[in-house]
């Protein structure tokens, strides 16, 4: 018995090659021992050896006349080790029949469960862990878990907070109770809570990459990204194998700007694991912001094949191949992007806009729809108590709202006319367009668009409201549904005289043409601008009058021109050509032809009637109205559309204007 006490005496000390060489000992005289044979499996558990951990433990219990609540807690501990969880349940169920007090037993049951799915039983058996034994915080940890996983997500935070009160002293042990508090926090939306929880757990293990890893992204999505950028290069430098940490070292450094940075880490990431969606699809993000779109267009292909159901990546591979001028196989990639993910409002969105460029009315208006479900686009929604207009030819007044930039508000008013047909209409809209629309529809009370709503909008005899876009549905369900007209729009003709008056008198005396060479449009204006001496071949066309239709401050860009070319743009001083509209439209009539970007003043002449060529940039999703494969828009009969063959490139379309313009000069 001396060698079984030296070799116990040896375990508890942690000489676990002298205890094993005593067990063993012991065994070779008594192969019977049931002791010995219990704590050497004890000691192989202790060694990770799983298996010989069950076999010693099961010859224990065989050699025992009744075994003891601690030799089956032990046997479940070992065959639970060694992934047999079924059989770990059953021996843990054992163990509490012969000592249900045993709450360690309460809570390795529990865990088991939890591994096999079955949480309810888990999470009671996690209760009575505690109710046996208030301050045992795995347990409490435990059943946090529980809670999270079945959506319990304030109980689950009282579960965390409790284990951390009852584990304050053991330096590992609260780390992964504030690790998953920290993560519920942030998943209920407390990010400043989230924040904080994980810092605390990062000064107790500031090595932990995941760990760093969750602090980046919570510092994400709190808009502190450089913050985020730190902590996740540590994250990176701790364990460079992991391709979340790059994934998210990307997502902070876009978040920054510092795009040719992300798409580093972004590829990064992709290196380590090919088949990582998420990566894939930020690249063509930050590659469309850019304005890359092959490149766009390449990231989110690998995405498509490398997980052929994800809508997101079939989404962004179609915005990239229209930017690419491959419009039909833009609407097939946002076909299968909504195939997979019927309720993928972007998708739909993007598909519409797709139909409407193909012509295709009636399906592109009613897709149109799911712009509203869009997450970008739900803060421009109006609340008004009225149903919204569905084609009813009931007696009543219709308010109409407009939506989008001003050229979208007087595009879409092209439908005004025909709903004045039918019913009184209220409409508001811009400030800066409510004398134009009054004067061009008569019938109609156009007001200042304000929040709260104008009074104007409490008639009692409206009956419907509308979004001025979604009239569409209703007016223009094909071709044959635009009016043959040259256009809607009634300038000032006062100012149109007096405009065409000062005209006359400069010194050159051929004909007028009016330019507009940028837009400001946040999201696509960069594509769809160009910088004034780019024009030099249309401006260079002796005996040709240009007029400044540029909103916005162009003294620098024209005095530039004037000083390299010799070349001199008129300039109406007096005219604010941003919030003048009437006055832009005015001085558009007194021209005698509109050259003009995809923008509000290409906008604003077409409708008033002047002949408006239009450059339209390649990547024209959002630029639908100026419809595919023809120079020509039934919104607007007086247009003629020049489109980029690909993004980026005007030299070819700045010739063609120019050779035209000649022409037409020479024909005039």
């Amino acid at each position: 018995m001396s060698d079984f006490l030296s070799a116990y005496e040896a375990h508890g000390a942690g000489r676990l090659d002298e205890a094993e060489h005593g067990y063993r000992a012991v065994l070779e005289i008594e192969p019977g021992n049931a002791d010995a044979w219990h704590l050497l499996g004890m000691l192989a558990q202790q060694r990770g050896q799983a298996a010989d951990a069950v076999d010693y433990i099961e010859r224990a219990i065989a050699l025992s006349p009744a075994p003891s609540d601690t030799a089956l807690f032990a046997l479940g501990n070992a065959l639970k080790s060694a992934g047999r969880l079924e059989d770990a349940a059953a021996r843990y169920s054992q163990a509490l029949v012969l000592q249900p007090g045993n709450a360690s037993a309460h809570n390795n049951l529990g865990s088991t469960l939890q591994a096999l799915g079955r949480l309810n039983e888990a999470a009671a058996c996690f209760q009575n862990a505690i109710a046996l034994q208030p301050n045992h915080g795995r347990a409490h940890y435990n059943l946090g878990v529980v809670l999270k996983d079945a959506g319990q997500l304030d109980e689950a935070a009282a579960s965390f907070r409790q284990a951390l009160a009852v584990m304050p002293d053991q330096r590992d042990a609260p780390i992964m109770a504030l690790c998953e508090l920290g993560l519920l926090y942030k998943k209920q939306g407390q990010l400043d809570l989230a924040i904080s929880t994980l810092q605390t757990a990062a000064a107790y293990k500031p090595e932990d990459p995941a760990l760093l890893n969750n602090l980046g992204t919570a510092l994400i999505e709190a808009g502190r990204a450089p913050e985020a950028e730190t902590q996740l290069r540590a994250a990176a430098t701790l364990a460079p194998s992991l391709p979340e940490t790059f994934y998210n070292l990307g997502n902070a450094l876009k978040a920054q700007g510092q795009d040719e940075e992300a798409i580093t880490a972004y590829k990064s990431a992709i290196g380590l694991k090919d088949t990582f969606i998420k990566p894939h699809i930020n690249l063509g993000v930050v590659f469309r912001r850019l304005g890359r779109f092959e490149e766009a267009f390449a990231a989110y292909d690998a995405a498509t094949r490398a997980d052929p159901n994800f809508a997101a990546a079939f989404s962004g591979r179609g915005v990239a191949l229209q930017a690419l001028g491959r419009d039909d196989e833009a609407l097939v990639s946002f076909e299968r992007a909504v195939s997979l993910q019927p309720e993928f409002a972007e998708a739909q969105r993007n598909r519409a806009l797709a139909l409407l460029m193909s012509g295709r009315f009636k399906e592109g208006w009613d897709a149109y729809e799911w712009r509203w479900r869009f997450e970008r686009i739900n803060a421009g929604w109006r609340e008004f108590p009225y149903p919204q207009w569905q084609g009813e030819d009931e007696e009543g007044a219709v308010l109409v709202w407009g939506e989008q930039g001003v050229g979208d508000k007087v595009l879409y008013a092209g439908m005004i006319p025909d709903l004045l047909a039918r019913h009184k209409v209220v409409m508001e809209t811009d400030i800066r367009l409510i004398t134009l629309f009054e004067r061009s529809f008569p019938g109609l009370k156009a007001i200042n668009k304000t929040n709260p709503p104008n009074e104007a909008t409490q008639r009692p005899d409206i009956r419907w409201h509308s979004p001025l876009a979604s009239l569409g549905r209703w007016l223009r369900a094909d071709t044959a549904s635009f009016p043959r007209r040259q256009s809607y729009l009634v300038p000032d003709e006062e100012r149109c005289k007096q405009f065409r008056a000062v005209l006359d008198r400069l010194e050159n005396k051929g004909p007028v043409v009016g330019i507009s060479w940028a837009s400001r449009s946040p999201k696509i204006g960069q594509h769809k601008t160009l910088d004034l001496k780019q024009w030099a071949p249309i401006l260079k066309i002796p005996g040709v009058r240009f007029v400044d239709l540029q909103y916005g401050d162009t003294a620098e860009e024209r005095a530039a021109v004037e000083a390299e070319l010799g070349i001199q743009i008129t300039h109406m001083p007096d005219l604010d050509l941003h919030q003048d509209i009437d006055g832009i439209v005015a001085l558009a009539v007194a021209c005698d032809i509109v050259i003009s970007v995809s923008n509000t003043t290409a906008h604003l002449a077409a409708a008033v009637g002047r002949p408006t060529w239009v450059l339209v940039p390649a990547s024209a999703g959002n630029l639908w109205y100026w419809m595919r494969g023809r120079d020509s828009t039934p919104w607007y009969p007086t247009a003629v559309v020049f489109k980029q063959p690909k993004l980026g490139e005007w030299s070819g379309l700045i010739a063609e204007i120019e050779g035209r313009l000649k022409n037409w000069n020479s024909a005039g």
